[in-house]
């Protein structure tokens, strides 16, 4: 039998003499102060965010919460998990942390001691599923082998009895019952596992009886749990006094100078356009901008936070890494402002932009990153994760509390991705939202005004500035071999774009065009990732030269290139993606000084690809009715929308089921988004390079389609991506990553 002088909650460096921080006794009391901080702080603010009132619920709300977290590192008093900590255990523990500390309060006389303190029977429910559900890998899989076939657990050490003092005296509990050393069989009818599924059984009948308020009190009390707990583990380790940590990091918000010096930086002394205006003045929680590409969205969702959310922290959402960069490049790179890009390649974006991060990417503190940022630019996922249990936007819950949301682009959302933003404004109803789109399927326009009906409010639109929006901007050509109009456009110093549906065909062209005497710029998703950033960047800037220039991409370049074509070349593809490209036409054309429309020229491609996927016998029929419908004179972005709300009557969306909202009794994360099959890769050279540790993974990952005829499962591994053999690809830094047949 292992002897342990201390019980562990964290890994020590000296195990026989571990700091206070890092002994059950110590991390528990650490996590506990850090609860009440937030509660101190935010405690109003998270139940406001969820819909539940401050007068009804406050009380209960923080005294499960800090009951939680007095119960919930309790199982960590067993030897398993005590050997590991120690790095004395080579094999994983039988059974997790959490979900011991859900027995032992359910089956031990820690039961009646804790719910003697707690005023409703049921509470002690919502503290057992928000105590095994912390780290979000609750309820357990099936047992492993090698994992042994008894569990003791610690209950009669003195660093337990030293763990139930600090919640006797923080509750006045009266002194903890005595408990004994236990050790309990790992296989049988009545092993752990088998106890947990019974729980399960009865806790999803309790779950079912629960309204719908009660199930927005859990999710907000096991959030809350798990920001405590990760500030209790991350400060402490670095040397910072929990509270005053807390509560100064979140009293960072943008100021009103602020937020007004970066419009008026932006309008370089002109005024506001009407629309922006409006956006300050609307009074709705939810208010949805239906404004064209080029309009001045961005400027004026800057105005609305200004004026309709002042002294609330802000995070602009966005549906891509490279469309957050751009949001984040164009209006926060400024150091005064306190503003952060969050998403999985900021660190190398930051790098190539020239902004110090002050390393803060490799810090412990980085998971509390947006407690203490007044502006955060990043992908939708960092906010619309919390709704299916993500960790980051978990760990960011005491920040989104207080804040207010522009969720932009939103029509470029998948289904199950806007499922998720309609399920945010169900369950997050207390937070301002502006949604931001050039367009909106009907479908999904009623769904917003459903949903918000649901909960007593309505949908507030502010349309785009009419003169811009009905400025004549495009015309379309007809005509079965675009090379002809290219050169054409060449010779006449004319910018070319050509968007076109896959990888496959944007390299097919750009091999074609360099026979007809083109070099083009080609842009799509597989290069290396700095390699694509520069493109990216040398693409920008030919189209601000008096050169022509000539462009070859994918989709990528529908939302994150700002530039203006005089011409643009695209393949037929669903309406939204095609409104988008026309949106890289002729942009710079306004009404104080109109430019004549410039003309566009679609494609038919050989194959449906990337859209073949979608639920759809015929994916481009209504884009053909669209293009019919729009003819052949000059349009505008009005008409384009306009001529699609006539054609689309699609099937309404619902929200989604939310694993933190609907999970109860579970709290594994679930899909935002909807899977697409590939793979990611490096280049053999750039393996070795990772290896050494010479350069960042993410600078050099390239995601790949799923390789066919190829044992790709095979391949060995670095950083989490698959290394192919040389043979089998192909890699140019300027036309990018291509399986070899």
């Amino acid at each position: 039998m292992m002897i342990f002088k201390r019980l562990l909650a964290k890994s020590s460096r000296t195990p026989d003499a571990p700091r206070g921080a890092e002994t059950l006794s110590g991390h528990t009391a650490n996590v506990m102060a850090a609860a009440q901080a937030l509660l101190d702080e935010t405690a109003e603010a998270q139940l406001s965010a969820v819909g539940l009132s401050a007068t009804i619920w406050k009380e209960r709300f923080c005294r499960n919460v800090l009951f939680s977290v007095f119960c919930h590192d309790l199982g960590k008093a067993n030897e398993q998990f005590q050997a590991m900590v120690r790095r004395q255990r080579q094999h994983q523990q039988a059974i997790r942390h959490e979900a011991l500390s859900f027995l032992i309060i359910r089956e031990t006389p820690l039961n009646e001691w804790l719910s003697a303190a707690l005023d409703d029977t049921e509470d002690l429910y919502f503290v057992l599923w928000a105590v095994a559900g912390h780290h979000r890998k609750f309820p357990l899989g099936e047992p492993t082998a090698g994992t042994g076939i008894r569990l003791k657990l610690l209950l009669g050490h003195q660093d337990f009895r030293r763990t139930l003092s600090v919640g006797a005296k923080r509750f006045g509990l009266g002194t903890p019952p005595t408990l004994e050393n236990l050790s309990w069989q790992l296989v049988g009818v009545d092993c752990p596992h088998q106890r947990l599924r019974k729980a399960s059984i009865e806790a999803g009948a309790f779950w079912d009886s629960c309204n719908d308020e009660k199930r927005r009190f859990l999710a907000t009390t096991k959030a809350c749990l798990i920001a405590a707990d990760v500030a209790g583990s991350a400060l402490p380790k670095e040397g910072k006094k929990i509270s005053d940590w807390i509560r100064k990091a979140l009293e960072r918000k943008p100021t009103p100078y602020q937020l007004q010096k970066i419009i008026e930086e932006r309008l370089q002394g002109f005024p506001l356009r009407p629309f922006q205006e409006e956006l300050g003045k609307t009074t709705s929680r939810v208010v949805l901008a239906k404004a064209g590409c080029g309009s001045g969205k961005t400027l004026g969702a800057y105005v609305w936070a200004a004026q309709r959310a002042p002294g609330k922290r802000l995070f602009f959402s966005y549906p891509t890494t490279g469309t957050a960069t751009e949001g984040f490049r164009d209006y926060l790179t400024e150091p005064t402002l306190n503003a952060r890009l969050v998403h999985s390649r900021a660190a190398v974006d930051l790098e190539l932009l020239g902004v110090d991060d002050e390393g803060e990417q490799a810090d412990p503190l980085a998971a509390l990153e947006a407690w203490s940022t007044s502006i955060t630019s990043c992908t939708v996922d960092t906010v619309l994760g919390l709704t299916q249990n993500h960790r980051r936007g978990l760990y960011a819950w005491p920040a989104l509390v207080g804040a207010a949301f522009v969720f932009d682009e939103i029509h470029a959302y998948d289904d199950r991705l806007f499922s998720s933003l309609l399920r945010f404004l169900l369950t997050c109803r207390g937070v301002p939202c502006l949604l931001m789109t050039a367009s909106l399927p009907q479908a999904r326009f009623h769904a917003l005004q459903e949903v918000l009906r649901s909960t007593g409010e309505t949908l507030e639109i502010v349309p785009g500035p009419i003169d811009l929006e009905t400025l004549p901007r495009y015309q379309r050509l007809i005509g079965d071999d675009p090379w002809d109009v290219v050169e054409q456009h060449f010779r006449d110093n004319g910018k070319i774009l050509w968007v076109v549906n896959t990888v496959g065909r944007a390299l097919r062209f750009a091999e074609e065009a360099s026979t007809r005497g083109f070099r083009p710029l080609v842009y799509h998703s597989r290069f290396r990732y700095e390699d694509r950033i520069r493109q990216h960047d040398q693409i920008i800037s030919a189209f601000r030269e008096e050169n022509p220039v000539f462009v070859i991409a994918t989709q990528v370049a529908e939302m994150s290139l700002d530039l203006s074509a005089d011409l643009l070349v695209t393949d037929l593809a669903p309406v939204p993606p095609l409104i988008q490209r026309l949106g890289r036409l002729n942009r710079r054309s306004t009404p104080e000084h109109p430019i004549p429309p410039k003309p566009f020229l679609v494609i038919e491609p050989d194959m449906p690809d990337p859209y073949n996927s979608l639920d759809i016998p015929e994916p481009f029929a209504t884009s053909r009715l669209w293009l019919d419908h729009l003819g052949m004179k000059p349009v505008s972005q009005s008409d384009l929308v306009r001529e699609w709300s006539t054609l689309v009557d699609g099937t309404q969306q619902r929200p989604l089921d939310s694993a933190w909202m609907d999970g109860g009794f579970e709290s594994t994360p679930r899909h935002l988004r909807e899977s697409s099959p590939g793979i990611t890769v490096l280049l053999r050279e750039d393996a070795d390079a990772v290896k050494r540790g010479d350069v960042d993974p993410v600078r050099v990952r390239i995601p790949m389609t799923t390789p066919k005829g190829m044992d790709w499962k095979k391949w060995p591994e670095v950083a989490f991506s698959k290394v192919p053999p040389s043979e089998h690809i192909s890699y140019d830094p300027e036309r990018g990553a291509e399986w070899n047949p």
